[in-house]
């Protein structure tokens, strides 16, 4: 049996927010470990390689550099490229490509019939965005556009209709993403909200990605930051074990890759599910949900000036549609296509059925030419954890930090299952692990 390892704390996980707790651990001076048993570093915010060697994320990534100043300052001191973009984002609406927020004497003629005139007012506020209000405020043509048409084109969201879940519950997730300018009555208490009001009402949104590496490269660029003589990164630990002490609350070790680490202080930066079974306490399966991503390299770039397009269609099997080539600002002529559709549901999981079913869609919908080749695709998918509805359509219940003993060792970072925006998570992780250390245990 090998010898303990003593640390003053252990993080275990690797995502953003792992990465993030041992940047604190390492400008702090404390001697820390980092422990995971994926490969690399980064998780869900990470990045992989095609075979041609091409970065691709898993999933659309980019750092708002207007919302949290303390993400963006932090992000640019890690990394030492960073390119900014000014965002040009779209949607869909019955085949129609219109810019996030259109002003509705832009919109083309048959979706500006619907609307009641051009100086809309959405005095929704924090009520919920019901069929009779959206008609109130929008018109009953665009309340049911965006009901019957977007709406369903979120499987993830519109599958919960058969448990009886309401459908206006299931809108806030998508609105006001859909909707054309008007002026709106505040919600009280939502930081996202609020920055998507501003964003709504015309300013500029600039977002910042790494020169190279993909986002990925965010994560790598932190391990590169840490005091090597003091943080040590653990990667790979594929037989990774967590061994609890006698009293079934509180980490006694961790051990894996012939290596025995132990510490004071276990900052826990994996799955909040991961660690309720780990420690015996009750918590909802929130996989309910699965992500096909594809990643494509084409021989040209396609035929739009947006970055990102939000497609709200159903006759469309995409989410979203982006190009990473323009936020890293090359000329590659990269895009990815997303579309979430609930675990249970039986699709095909077959590539090339959904390189030719997504293909087929984005030259419909003027995007892609039919001359359009493609010299590199990927295909994956991966489960989703959301803070909305299980199988069932039962809500489910966020993370519950209290639910952990006070005496225990073992500290969550940012406890929370909710699917949270970077630039909201990072100052909670830097304020949390920074609130544990300067208290006692």
């Amino acid at each position: 049996m090998a010898e303990f390892e003593d640390f003053d704390a252990i993080v275990i996980g690797a995502g953003t927010r792992g990465l993030v707790a041992t940047y604190v651990l390492s400008t702090l001076g404390y001697r820390a470990a980092l422990v995971d048993r994926a490969p690399d570093v980064g998780s869900g915010d990470g990045s992989f390689k095609a075979p041609d060697g091409t970065w691709f994320d898993y999933g659309m990534h980019v750092l708002d550099e207007m919302r949290s100043p303390l993400a963006t300052r932090l992000f640019r001191r890690v990394c030492a490229g960073v390119h900014r973009t000014r965002l040009r984002r779209a949607i869909v609406l019955r085949d129609f490509i219109v810019p996030y927020a259109p002003e509705p004497r832009a919109l083309p003629p048959p979706l500006r019939r619907l609307l009641p005139g051009d100086d809309l007012i959405d005095d929704i506020g924090d009520r919920l965005p019901t069929r009779e209000l959206i008609g109130r405020y929008y018109g009953p043509g665009y309340a049911d556009l965006i009901y019957d048409e977007v709406l369903p084109s979120y499987p993830s969201e519109h599958r919960h209709l058969a448990f009886g879940v309401d459908e206006a519950e299931l809108l806030v997730n998508i609105y006001p993403w859909f909707f054309p300018r008007a002026r709106r009555t505040p919600k009280h208490g939502d930081i996202s909200r609020a920055f998507h009001d501003r964003l709504r009402s015309g300013i500029d949104q600039y977002v910042l990605y790494p020169l190279e590496g993909g986002f990925g490269e965010l994560g790598r660029a932190f391990v590169r930051s840490y005091d090597a003589a003091r943080i040590e990164v653990a990667m790979g630990m594929r037989d990774l074990e967590i061994a609890l002490d006698a009293t079934g609350q509180s980490i006694a070790y961790v051990q894996g890759g012939g290596r025995r680490l132990r510490a004071e202080r276990y900052f826990w930066a994996g799955s909040w599910p991961e660690l309720c079974r780990l420690l015996k306490l009750p918590c909802q399966n929130p996989s309910t949900d699965r992500i096909a991503l594809g990643s494509f390299r084409l021989d040209r770039p396609a035929r739009t000036e947006y970055h990102e397009i939000l497609v709200g269609n159903p006759a469309h099997p995409i989410n979203r549609v982006y190009f990473p080539g323009a936020f890293r600002g090359s000329e590659d002529a990269l895009m990815q296509i997303e579309f979430s559709f609930p675990v249970a549901e039986e699709r095909s999981l077959d590539p090339d059925h959904w390189r030719d079913t997504w293909l087929d869609s984005l030259r419909a919908l003027g995007i892609l030419e039919a001359a359009h080749g493609v010299e590199v695709y990927d295909f994956k998918t991966r489960t989703l954890h959301f803070n909305g509805y299980g199988m069932e359509g039962e809500r489910l219940r966020d993370a519950d930090p209290a639910l952990i003993p006070s005496g225990s060792n073992i500290f969550p970072v940012v406890p929370s299952m909710a699917n949270l925006n970077l630039n909201a998570h990072i100052p909670l992780d830097v304020g949390y692990v920074t609130s544990v250390l300067t208290r006692e245990i």
